[in-house]
């Protein structure tokens, strides 16, 4: 364990105890985990949870990766492969064509490379198949996991190897710890692909190797509807399996940037020319200088033969949001339900009160939801489907379901069972009691068909008019409101209207007054002149008359 350090300061680890920061790490299931889960990882928590089945089993073996790889060989050097198909049932199952192309990376991956003795990692190492073949090339393996079940049915079934729990994209290893370093058919999975390769690349010694093999890709040009389109049929996702089909670039582009650190062989299983359909043909190798252009314009299955040339020049990421221990997220995982309804309070909120039917997300994909129809209202789930959500006030949550069979349907609320109830091809109609559900607090609705059902159209089943009932009742109260203020500001504005007529023609009547006034003014000025004038012509007329009567009066007297 010397080789541990403390993903969230990079200190030393003793007995899982960081000597630097003092951060405390546990052992889930005897196996030392080393980080912790953050809000970012929820979609892998979900993936882990899809596997809760696992926990406690141990469905491989040596002897299962012995026999697998016996029967890869024997189908390589078959001259008639559909007489060996033919001879060997296992060759025609499901999964034999993915185990075969990793078979064929693997070996021609490693040529050249001699394990013997070497520190070999294998990140994403699942249940150790990929890892127990390196331990057959007598490599000194160490598997990290992100799943704690996972790892547990790992150990079981391949105990000699060490096993440790921790995240790629912060690696809980000192850097150049190992010799080499390997991705089998798990980069793809990686919340975080560059910084994956960058961490992978740093516990590297310098001289090592790190392969890659089995990544599905998309062209540079393709948005993430593409992927949402290539699995919108595929079970395992829609029941919460994380496959991926990142961009090439997401594979390559911190090894460009890094040109003088690292010699990188690119090579691909198979390579889809989105112009042609062509495929060249079973890996075939490419110059990522001279070919990168043309493969980032095109899909298929990526492998990787990177080799470090100096040390890595990045220093190690560092853990700084962590909020759920392993430990207390393998506790829930003895049901898939139970550990979905826990992880519902740490759901990052923009995964919460989606609009419904709304638009594809990865995480209503791995929820159980299908592609959205834009000349429908409804929204088609397989087997079982689930809405994350808060009450906003509401006490009860409405919808409606059917199925294209008559089956019965459990409805859980928190893993607790809110109805059952029979649906065929009619529209039935669902009633939801909130009343109990804490008023803030994030919940989850989980719509599951009872019944199995191998064919798959027939498994699905559609769900439209998700309603929140009594908020749709304050939602017409705020409408009728909206709509009478809106009636009430129109009048406003009339009477407003009326009231600007108004005083521009007081303005007016108030302009003629005054001047009227004016001219009332300038007649009474003009009438007390003349009134003036008027008394002074008297006065002048009465002297001019009684002068001369006095004179007469005094002649006569």
């Amino acid at each position: 364990m010397t080789d541990l350090e403390c993903p969230r300061c990079g200190g030393p680890l003793a007995h899982l105890i960081c000597e630097d920061c003092s951060a405390q790490y546990q052992e889930v299931r005897g196996i030392p985990f080393v980080g912790q889960y953050e809000r970012d990882d929820i979609l892998g928590l979900i993936e882990i949870a899809a596997h809760a089945a696992l926990q406690g089993t141990s469905p491989m073996s040596p002897e299962i990766v012995r026999r697998l790889d016996s029967l890869c060989a024997g189908f390589h050097s078959a001259q008639d492969k559909a007489e060996f198909v033919k001879s060997n049932p296992e060759a025609a199952a499901w999964y034999f064509p993915a185990r075969y192309a990793e078979w064929l990376s693997f070996n021609r991956l490693i040529e050249g490379i001699d394990l013997t003795g070497r520190g070999v990692l294998d990140i994403g190492a699942g249940l150790g198949f990929d890892s127990q073949r390196l331990a057959f090339h007598g490599a000194d393996v160490t598997a990290l996991e992100f799943a704690p079940n996972l790892a547990e049915a790992g150990r079981k079934g391949f105990p000699h190897l060490r096993w440790i729990g921790g995240f790629s994209h912060v690696l809980p290893f000192k850097t150049a710890s190992f010799d080499a370093v390997f991705f089998n058919a798990a980069l793809h999975h990686m919340r975080d692909i560059p910084t994956s390769i960058s961490e992978a690349l740093r516990v590297l010694r310098p001289g090592g190797t790190l392969i890659t093999t089995g990544d599905p890709f998309r062209a540079d040009h393709q948005a993430i509807a593409f992927e949402f389109e290539v699995f919108d049929k595929h079970k395992f996702v829609l029941l919460g399996i994380n496959e991926q089909i990142p961009r090439f670039s997401d594979f390559v582009q911190v090894l460009e940037q890094n040109a003088d650190f690292v010699a990188v062989e690119v090579f691909t299983n198979d390579l889809h020319d989105q112009a042609t359909g062509s495929t060249p043909g079973d890996l075939t190798r490419w110059d990522l200088a001279s070919d990168g252009r043309m493969l980032r314009s095109c899909g298929g299955t990526l492998a990787m033969r990177v080799k470090l040339l100096k040390p890595w020049p990045y220093k190690r990421k560092k853990q700084t949001a962590g909020i759920l221990s392993a430990a207390n997220f393998t506790d829930w995982l003895n049901d898939q339900s139970e550990a979905i309804a826990r992880l519902a309070a740490i759901i990052p909120a923009d995964h919460v009160n989606l609009p419904f039917p709304g638009e594809q997300t990865k995480f209503s994909l791995l929820n159980g939801w299908r592609l959205p129809s834009k000349d429908s209202d409804a929204r088609t789930a397989y087997q079982r489907a689930r809405w994350f959500l808060t009450r906003r006030g509401a006490n009860s949550l409405t919808f409606q379901i059917r199925s294209p069979v008559e089956t019965t349907f459990t409805i859980l609320i928190n893993n607790e069972t809110a109805c059952r109830l029979c649906a065929a091809t009619e529209w039935t109609p669902v009633t939801l009691d909130l009343s109990a559900i804490d008023s803030s607090a994030p919940f989850v609705v989980e719509i599951r068909r009872d019944e199995e059902e191998a064919d798959f159209e027939r498994a699905c089943f559609q769900v439209r008019d998700q309603k929140f009932t009594e908020l749709e009742a304050l939602r017409a109260q705020v409408r009728a409101r909206e709509e009478a203020a809106e009636r009430y500001r129109t009048e406003l504005e009339a009477l407003r209207a009326q009231v600007h007529t108004a005083e521009e023609a007081a303005e007016h009547y108030r302009t003629e007054l005054e001047a009227l006034r004016a001219q009332v003014h300038t007649a009474e000025e003009t009438a007390e002149r003349y009134r003036a004038e008027a008394d002074a012509l008297q006065t002048s007329i009465s002297w001019r008359i009684t002068g001369p009567l006095r004179g007469i009066r005094r002649l006569l007297g």
